[in-house]
């Protein structure tokens, strides 16, 4: 059972947040979203009350607003394929089309930073995420290595 403060407070956070982030800004309500999914309440399991100051809100929002202008998240890939030459336009979508025959459900990029033609995969939050797949893909691909690399926001589940 919440006493007063408790509800006082949990009223006070809701208007100030509705207040702050409520400009129909789809970042803010992406945060409101994470505060709510925090206090909702679940069939027998218990409450949680988010007490915090004003200040950590804004570092939270600002944190979410430049994940979205820099284009993802500082993570890891495996690169399969890096080559130069009159040949490697052609060889790079090879090596991309092989791997999709073999791993589908693996995100495959394919680039061109000059001289260089590069075919990378996956989206990993960290190196270890990153060797679960490493290990399969070196038997096909010899020359893979791991790259750290600007990555996709992972989805969320629903």
């Amino acid at each position: 059972m919440m006493n007063a403060k408790g509800i006082i407070g949990m009223l006070i956070l809701l208007i100030l947040s509705t207040t702050i982030f409520g400009q129909g800004n789809s970042s803010a309500s992406s945060y409101n979203d994470i505060i709510s999914k925090l206090q909702e309440k679940k069939n027998g399991e218990g409450e949680v009350v988010v007490f915090q100051d004003m200040r950590i809100n804004n570092l939270i929002y600002n944190h979410i607003e430049q994940n979205k202008r820099s284009g993802g998240i500082p993570g890891y890939r495996i690169r399969i394929y890096s080559n130069l030459g009159s040949e490697a336009r052609d060889q790079s979508q090879t090596a991309k089309a092989k791997f999709y025959e073999r791993f589908p459900e693996i995100p495959i990029y394919r680039e061109y930073d000059s001289p260089y033609f590069k075919v990378y995969v996956g989206d990993y939050r960290s190196r270890i995420d990153a060797l679960k797949d490493f290990n399969q893909i070196k038997r096909i691909f010899p020359s893979a290595f791991i790259v750290p690399d600007k990555i996709n926001f992972p989805e969320l589940e629903k």
